[in-house]
């Protein structure tokens, strides 16, 4: 059987499926930084999607995106792009949008820098790679509602993905920023690993700072054992 027939559908991985699951029946699914269009092309075939917008910041993944969307027969269905975060994008163009295999940080400021597209959207899927927490802290003060949050673990790692809608509001407690909202109960089976590689993290960061003997690094240190003292109640 030619495994290159344009019916198949990807094989997507642990933490590409997770999201695709995360992702409603929509008109139009926007996949921000698609590399190689596996989700828009996933998404389309399943009929989750009407159609997909692929767009990428650097002209090799978009080639590469191209290649597979070429392949699969879907060039009328999914939109190729190329360019920086949601500037590939009109008001109106989207349903979700997904931003995933990025800096917390980046991803904040995608979603920033770009108002008037995030909040015409109606459903947000972010997977942060780094900077989870600054993610949530930006959700939570910018105006923005998380739905839910995920976990999945691939390659022995663990990724964090946050379902958000523009418009409402949340609040984080001190908790939530770092163990997140639901995680519990939406992972417990990952969860109980997650929690003790974030309690892990504080620990080491609390050995680095207690070599330090500046001002500035003795106030970080209090504040971080206070922090870990609060996530180690039960």
């Amino acid at each position: 059987m030619n495994r290159n027939f344009s019916s198949e559908i990807p094989n997507l991985s642990p933490r590409l499926s997770r999201i695709a699951a995360l992702v409603p029946k929509n008109r139009c699914t926007a996949d921000i930084g698609t590399d190689h269009a596996y989700i828009p092309i996933y998404l389309v075939q399943k009929g989750i999607a009407e159609r997909a917008i692929a767009s990428d910041i650097k002209r090799g993944p978009l080639l590469r995106a191209k290649e597979n969307v070429t392949k699969h027969s879907l060039s009328d269905k999914i939109d190729l792009r190329l360019g920086a975060g949601l500037s590939t994008l009109s008001k109106g163009d989207t349903e979700v949008i997904i931003i995933a295999g990025m800096g917390g940080i980046l991803i904040s400021e995608i979603l920033e820098n770009s108002r008037h597209i995030t909040d015409s959207a109606k459903l947000l899927i972010l997977q942060p790679m780094t900077a989870v927490l600054e993610l949530r802290e930006y959700l939570a003060t910018h105006g923005f509602s998380v739905e839910s949050e995920h976990l999945e673990a691939e390659d022995e790692k663990l990724y964090n993905i946050i379902v958000a809608r523009p418009g409402g509001n949340c609040h984080y407690t001190q908790k939530a920023l770092y163990f997140g909202k639901f995680l519990s109960e939406t992972s417990p089976a990952l969860f109980p690993r997650y929690k003790a590689e974030v309690l892990k993290k504080l620990s080491r960061r609390i050995a680095g700072l207690k070599n330090s003997g500046s001002h500035e690094n003795k106030r970080l240190l209090a504040e971080t054992e206070s922090i870990l003292n609060l996530l180690k109640e039960e």
